[in-house]
Parts: structure tokens; C-alpha cells; sequence
């Protein structure tokens, strides 16, 4: 009944809104703006059905029974819908065209979108469809194989009798259970369920056979989540193994139908005349960091120079920017007035395309023995995450990597809303104001645990640059600060103390005047907690003074000494440079109210 309730929900919703929008839109340049740009931060309940992840000619999930279900469990919506055997084909292709051809950048940074999609399309429609039925026919084999071994672990594990064993019936038997009075010990339910999820975390990292491990692992993570959301699992045996059934199928079900169709990828390479993605004998990988439209993709094409100096070909690197994949995931003309939401949309479906291409990366380099050159341009929410890092991509980085160059692109916030809404005008994908602006505090926090974690680690050899973006578009952004694990140079401290006060921001602001919290924002957001811990991490810091490109201020092993006393004066008569130097080390740079004394 519940189910139904809420396909009537969603019906009429829908409904409503399609209504309400027969109508078209006067003067939609005229009536929105960077500040108002018509577009709500969540996706709005009756959208649900034109999210790639419900609609049914992608899963066979029903978007009800999703959510009721999502409700129940605890488990995300996200991982409980069941895409289809030919989405999972697209998915893996996607990550095969990422990963094992070169799509090279042109003058426009569209272009490598143009040519990635291209280049899907080309081998889907020739090379990857012949094959459908044979995808299909795989994929339906594998969920019956999953169900009954599912049930069958389940069976004998969390579903196995309490009762205890029969008492023998031996004499002596008989005689030492009437000595030994202790009563029997039940084992309680909470205490079965979990040394049953410690059993299937046991086996599934024990398992050599990967269909054995996908169904212990999947056991582990649908079970466990369950019982921590609602405090047991219950005795629904069929409605659990059909969840653990449908994990099964995304995951490793994605990786049969990618076997399937990898003799047809090598075969379209060979025959298209597609440049092959190549291992390096020492890889270098390049990853740009930036709130989102904070300009990394922009920043791409003008990296071709700098990446040619290093040695490496213009058809010698890989780059994966996943943006550029979410026009094969949906029709963007197919939303109507809907299409400010074809980001949001999408979203989901990106993201476990993107995990499935970091797995795929991992498993061939433990083949190859190495990775090719790589350009990476992502922003996703775990992006500055140090324990995502930790698990798959510090492990193949960490292990395969050579060179690791860093470009943190810091955007002022309230640019990124303006450009974030000139790229909705221009491709067709739009962000809610309060979505800029957090992602901008997410970007911001991340970055430092981003740079310590690599300065923690002797490999890969680690460069780094932040880059101040607040320039014309088309412009190569200004250093503010390079360095590696032993120098770290400043050359525009202001613009580096911005990292921390760009963490301080409303995000709920409606123009960019509401940005900052107060008036003084200006001043006090001021914090030098990121440069003291530079100071500390970092054996030598300069201080470049910009305009003469000469050392005025130096730290060593955290102790400051000046280089040029005269410059340090000068440059101190500025408040703000002038305090935050201060606070380093008054003796150094005395106080504001020193320096106004000194002043008269």
C-alpha cells in the first residue's frame, strides 16, 4: 500500500508540474540571473522521475519502491536502484574509451567533450550493440547464480537454527550433563547478527573467487547498513536477498558485461584508428583542484605547454574530466523547462561511473605494472576526502606514480556563481546559487588536508602550484605559492590566506555584497592557521615579494628571519599583510598600533 501512496505522489506531482509548464517562460535571460538563476539547491520531489538513475529504460527498479525501500533500510536511493545489463554496457564503455584511449584537448575546452562522445557513440552503435543479447543473456545467468548462492549463505548463517544440538543419549552422557547444572547460554540476536556480518567481511576479503567475494562483500555492506539504521535486520529473508542480489548485479555484474565487451573495444580501437592510452616507464600525474567553476576545466588547454616541457606528447596523456560524459547519460533536449536540473540529474549516475573508472584504473595497473600519464579534472564530494584517497586512489598513485603535480585553482566564491551561471547559458548545465557556494567551502577546507596528506608520504615526487583564478577568462591564472615536501614559496600571501577565508562564507548569500558575514569580513577572515602549519610541515618558506622577484622574508624549520629588512617595512604598512605577519612573529613585524607609533 505504502508503495502505491508513493507513485501517486509522484504521478501527481509530476503531473502538476508538466501543467504548470505548458506555458513557455517570458523572457528567461531578462528574468534570471547568476543570483536568481531559477534553479532550487535539492531536486525537487517530482523531478525524481527524470533522474538517469529511476528511468526505466536505464533500471528496472521502480522509483517507489526505491524510496520506501531507501527508507526502511538506510541504504541511499542511489544504491538501490538496479540498472539494466545495456546501461551497465555504457557504463563500462565510458570507462574503457576514459582509460584506454587518448582524446586529445583542442583551443576549446568543450572540444574534448565533443571528441570523448564521439567516440562512445561510434562504438556503441557499431561495435557494442551487435553484442546486446549476449550482454543480456550474461547478465540475467549471473543474477540467478547470485540469488541462489545468496540464499544459501543466508540460509546457513544468519537464518540458521538457534535450537541447540540434540543431547546424546549415551549413558555416561546422561550422567555428567546431570553434574554439570550451568544453564545453556543463548546467543541473542544482536550479538548472531553481527558475528554473522564479522563472518561475511571475513570471507569476502579471504575469497579468492570473485563471484564468492561480490557476494560476501555485497552481504557485508547491505546487511551491516541495515542493522546499523534500524538497529536489527529482521526476517524478511527474500527481500534481503534480493538487495544483496541487486548489489551484486551492479558491481560485479558491471565487470562480467565489461569483459564481454572488451574484445569489441580492442577491436574498435584497431579498426577506427583510435590513438591507444599507453603506460609510462615514469608517470606523471597532474590534478587539478578548484571549487566547482572555479575555472579547472578552462585551465586544461592552457596546460598543454607546461605539459610538453615535461616530455610528454600531445597524444601521450590521458585526461579524465567526468563532466564530459553526462550528455551520453541524458538527452539534455528531452527535459523541456526542466533543463537547468540536467547537472543535478545526472549527478548520481556520474559518480558510479567515476568509482567504476577508478577500480578499472587500479586493476590494469596491477597488470601493467604501471599508469599512463594522466590529467585528472574532477570535482565530486569526495574529491577532498583523505580517507577516500586512502583506498583506491593513494594506492595505485602512491604505488605507480612518479610525479605528482597538484594546481589549486582558488576562485573567489562569488565568481564562481557568475561563471558557473555563464556556463549554464552556454552548456546547459546550472547550479543553484547555495550549491556554488558550498562546494566552494568544501573545495577550501579540502584543499590543506589535500596538500599534508601528499606532504606526509616520501612518493610520488610531489609539485604543487596554487593558482589565483580571479582573472579574465582565457587568462593563465597568477601564482600565489609553489612549492614541493622541502620549499615552499609565496609570492601573494594575501591571495594564499585566502584558502581560509574563503572557508567562512554565507552560503545562503543572494548576491555577492552577502558573501562575506560582516563588513569586515574583509580583515577578519583573515587566519594564518594554514600558513603556521606550512611553517611547520615545510623545512623552508620564502616570501617572494612580487614586484622585484627577490626573497624579503624566510622561514627554516619554522623559525623566521628576515632577508630584506627595508622590502618586510615596506610591505608591513599594509594593515592586513602587516597583522598577519605580526601574528607570526611581532618581533619580526611589530604590531599595527607599534607600527602607527613608529609612523608619528
Amino acid at each position: 500500500m505504502a508503495c502505491w501512496v508513493v507513485v501517486c505522489w509522484v504521478i501527481a506531482c509530476w503531473v502538476a508540474r508538466m501543467d504548470v509548464q505548458q506555458e513557455p517562460l517570458p523572457e528567461e535571460s531578462q528574468t534570471f540571473s547568476a543570483w536568481n538563476p531559477g534553479i532550487e539547491p535539492d531536486l525537487p520531489a517530482e523531478l525524481l522521475p527524470l533522474e538517469t538513475i529511476h528511468r526505466a529504460e536505464n533500471v528496472t527498479s521502480c522509483l517507489a519502491e526505491v524510496v520506501e525501500l531507501a527508507e526502511w533500510t538506510g541504504i541511499p536511493m542511489q544504491e538501490l536502484v538496479v540498472f539494466r545489463p545495456e546501461r551497465l554496457a555504457l557504463h563500462e564503455l565510458i570507462v574503457r574509451i576514459n582509460a584506454d584511449v587518448v582524446v586529445q584537448e583542442a583551443i576549446e575546452e568543450e572540444d574534448l567533450g565533443k571528441h570523448f562522445r564521439n567516440i562512445v557513440s561510434e562504438v556503441m552503435d557499431n561495435y557494442i550493440q551487435p553484442r546486446e543479447d549476449e550482454i543480456v543473456e550474461a547478465y540475467q545467468e549471473l543474477r540467478t547464480r547470485a540469488s541462489e548462492a545468496v540464499l544459501g549463505v543466508l540460509d546457513t548463517s544468519l537464518f540458521a537454527s538457534d535450537e541447540p544440538e540434540a543431547p546424546s543419549r549415551s549413558l555416561l552422557d546422561r550422567y555428567f550433563r546431570r553434574r554439570d547444572r550451568r544453564p545453556h547460554r543463548i546467543e541473542s540476536t544482536l550479538e548472531k547478527t553481527y558475528r554473522v556480518l564479522r563472518q561475511y567481511k571475513e570471507s569476502g576479503l579471504k575469497a579468492q573467487d570473485p563471484f564468492l567475494a561480490a557476494i560476501y562483500k555485497a552481504l557485508y555492506k547491505v546487511l551491516g547498513t541495515i542493522a546499523v539504521s534500524r538497529g536489527y535486520i529482521g526476517v524478511e529473508k527474500s527481500l534481503l536477498a534480493k538487495l544483496v542480489t541487486d548489489r551484486v548485479c551492479n558491481l560485479y555484474g558491471s565487470q562480467i558485461v565489461g569483459q564481454i565487451i572488451a574484445p569489441a573495444v580492442r577491436d574498435a580501437i584497431d579498426r577506427e584508428g583510435y590513438t591507444r592510452s599507453k603506460v609510462a616507464e615514469k608517470p606523471i600525474v597532474i590534478s587539478l583542484k578548484g571549487a566547482s567553476a572555479a575555472g579547472k576545466s578552462s585551465l586544461r588547454p592552457m596546460l598543454t605547454k607546461m605539459i610538453g616541457q615535461l616530455g610528454i606528447a600531445m597524444d601521450g596523456y590521458t585526461t579524465i574530466s567526468p563532466d564530459i560524459w553526462r550528455r551520453l547519460l541524458l538527452d539534455y533536449s528531452s527535459l523541456g523547462a526542466n533543463y537547468k536540473y540536467a547537472g543535478r540529474l545526472t549527478s548520481h549516475e556520474v559518480s558510479a561511473v567515476d568509482t567504476k573508472l577508478d577500480q578499472y584504473i587500479r586493476d590494469k595497473a596491477l597488470v601493467d605494472g604501471s599508469i599512463p600519464h594522466l590529467l585528472l579534472d574532477r570535482f565530486r564530494f569526495d574529491s577532498f576526502s583523505s580517507e577516500k584517497i586512502g583506498r583506491i586512489l593513494l594506492d595505485t598513485y602512491l604505488k605507480f606514480a612518479d610525479t605528482m603535480y597538484l594546481y589549486f585553482v582558488v576562485t573567489p566564491p562569488e565568481a564562481t556563481v557568475e561563471r558557473g551561471w555563464e556556463r549554464g547559458l552556454n552548456r546547459g548545465r546550472y547550479k543553484a546559487v547555495e550549491d556554488f557556494l558550498g562546494h566552494s567551502v568544501e573545495a577550501y577546507e579540502g584543499m590543506p588536508r589535500i596538500l599534508f596528506k601528499w606532504l606526509a608520504h616520501d612518493k610520488p615526487k610531489l609539485k604543487y602550484q596554487f593558482l589565483d583564478n580571479s582573472v579574465p577568462k582565457g587568462t593563465f591564472p597568477k601564482t600565489i605559492a609553489y612549492g614541493d615536501r622541502e620549499t615552499l614559496t609565496i609570492v601573494d600571501l594575501p591571495a594564499f590566506l585566502n584558502i581560509e577565508r574563503y572557508q567562512k562564507i554565507n552560503v545562503s548569500a543572494k548576491s555577492p555584497e552577502a558573501v562575506y558575514l560582516d563588513s569586515r569580513a574583509q580583515v577578519d577572515g583573515y587566519s594564518v592557521k594554514l600558513l603556521k602549519r606550512c611553517l611547520s610541515a615545510i623545512p623552508k618558506v620564502d616570501f617572494l615579494d612580487e614586484a622585484t622577484g627577490q626573497v624579503f622574508l624566510r622561514a627554516e624549520n619554522g623559525v623566521l628571519k628576515v632577508r630584506d629588512r627595508s622590502r618586510l617595512t615596506g610591505l608591513a604598512q599594509n594593515s592586513i599583510l602587516g597583522d598577519v605577519l605580526s601574528e607570526l612573529d611581532p618581533k619580526i613585524v611589530p604590531t599595527s598600533s607599534a607600527r602607527q607609533k613608529q609612523d608619528l
